[in-house]
């Protein structure tokens, strides 16, 4: 994947609690003053789990940071590539992390398993954050998966939306999407274009596998937080995985053409290539930050978007959230300042800044959802990035530092389940004993 400024690319691509005192927007923009600030030269060591580089960071936060605190320089650390910076190997060289920063996917997984975490909550208290100006259920998430504790803020957003090839809808005579339609409507209209058309198959709707399951309009956990095994079988989520299954990948490749894409392709399911390279794919459900994160694809497409489809149980209840969360560590000797960068990275002037560059913001302001993405490249081509916004967001799952050995198998199932080789029951059963012996085997 391409890196441009301000996207946090965490995934694949991208707080608070009631009776804090409100901001004050002075101190949101300016380093607190006395024993609050660290007035000589202070090196922060930052550390990015998605291996972001040094250029990115400078130009998504760090330019940023050192206006605010120009006192500040920042020794970078991104694993990427480099085995003997992966964060376990960091920390047993007897390095420390003072911020450190990764998508929910595997923030709170981490951060526990190498006794990062640190309780915020004072800190929010200290420096006067309104956690009730963020969106709501990235600290909700935050309380769930820290057993009460606050282990840092959300600086960036993510969640899914479904786009679609304007081209391909025209060539076949069918009218535009809507923001606030059914899965069962997109379904219907994306059986219209699984056909073979001048020698070239199209398919109507690609769902990605593992950000439709990570952010899940049901909130399913991959794994239960109760019995701590696979949530596949239980009866609290069993339904919801089969109507999900059912949705995203059985019925969009209901009819021949669909199935005989896949096998084409070699018995893999149609994804990126066939959206934005090959042009076979009518519609495309994915993360919101794509379309800056694959920037010349989507630049050279006639698209647009509409907010991704709803489930008739639950109305009008879009995807989960998929935040960033930045977090000073138990490590670090300079929380104080730490915390005021992180602080800054949430205020309403750095969120609108990175709001209009196509950043999702944190921050409940509606004045930050109408920026979002007016100082791009897309500003003057009409795309519908309000669809963005138009969902209420579903609750967070609860996460597990298991949840990628036990994600991964059901979607080792998804071709078959598509073929019609293989159906729900089945798919999940297996999926489940799988699964099980993954958590055991992580257990040793």
């Amino acid at each position: 994947m391409k890196k441009i400024p301000f996207i946090c690319l965490g995934l694949a691509l991208t707080v608070w609690t009631a009776g804090c005192t409100k901001s004050n927007p002075e101190a949101e923009a300016t380093p607190d003053k006395g024993e609050q600030a660290e007035t000589g030269p202070v090196q922060i060591t930052v550390f990015s789990a998605p291996g972001d580089s040094e250029a990115s960071w400078n130009d998504r936060y760090g330019d940023a940071i050192k206006k605010k605190f120009p006192n500040v320089t920042f020794k970078f650390i991104s694993p990427r590539g480099n085995d003997a910076l992966r964060i376990d190997n960091f920390l047993a060289s007897g390095e420390t992390v003072d911020l450190y920063y990764e998508s929910i996917g595997g923030y709170f997984g981490t951060l526990p398993k190498y006794n990062l975490q640190f309780d915020h909550t004072d800190l929010i208290k200290k420096y006067q954050v309104d956690l009730d100006t963020f969106e709501p259920s990235l600290i909700d998430a935050l309380k769930t998966n820290g057993n009460g504790q606050i282990w840092g803020l959300p600086v960036n957003n993510n969640n899914m939306v479904l786009y679609y090839n304007k081209d391909i809808f025209d060539k076949f005579g069918v009218p535009y999407l809507k923001d606030g339609m059914t899965w069962d409507e997109v379904i219907d209209i994306s059986k219209k274009f699984n056909q073979t058309v001048d020698g070239k198959q199209y398919i109507g709707l690609i769902v990605s596998p593992k950000h439709i399951m990570n952010v899940n309009q049901f909130s399913i956990p991959y794994v239960d937080p109760k019995t701590k095994l696979p949530s596949y079988t239980d009866s609290n989520w069993n339904e919801s995985w089969k109507t999900l299954l059912q949705t995203s990948f059985i019925q969009p490749a209901s009819d021949s053409g669909y199935k005989a894409k896949i096998e084409q392709l070699g018995k893999k399911l149609p994804y990126a290539n066939e959206w934005q390279k090959t042009y076979e794919a009518a519609m495309y459900a994915h993360l919101s930050n794509l379309p800056f994160i694959n920037e010349p694809e989507f630049l050279n497409m006639n698209f647009d978007m509409v907010s991704l489809p709803t489930y008739k149980q639950l109305p009008g209840v879009g995807s989960q959230m998929y935040p960033t969360y930045f977090s000073t560590t138990s490590l670090s000797k300079h929380k104080d300042i730490v915390f005021q960068m992180i602080k800054y990275l949430t205020s309403e002037e750095y969120q609108n800044e990175y709001s209009k560059k196509g950043v999702m913001p944190v921050l409940k302001n509606d004045s930050l959802k109408k920026s979002f993405a007016t100082e791009t490249k897309y500003k003057d081509k009409n795309i519908n990035f309000g669809a963005v916004f138009y969902n209420k967001p579903a609750p967070i799952s609860p996460k597990s530092e298991l949840d990628s050995p036990v994600q991964s198998t059901i979607v080792s199932k998804l071709v078959d389940l598509s073929l019609g080789n293989m159906d729900p029951n089945t798919a999940l059963r297996t999926a489940y004993e799988e699964g099980e012996k993954e958590i055991q085997k992580n257990k040793k």
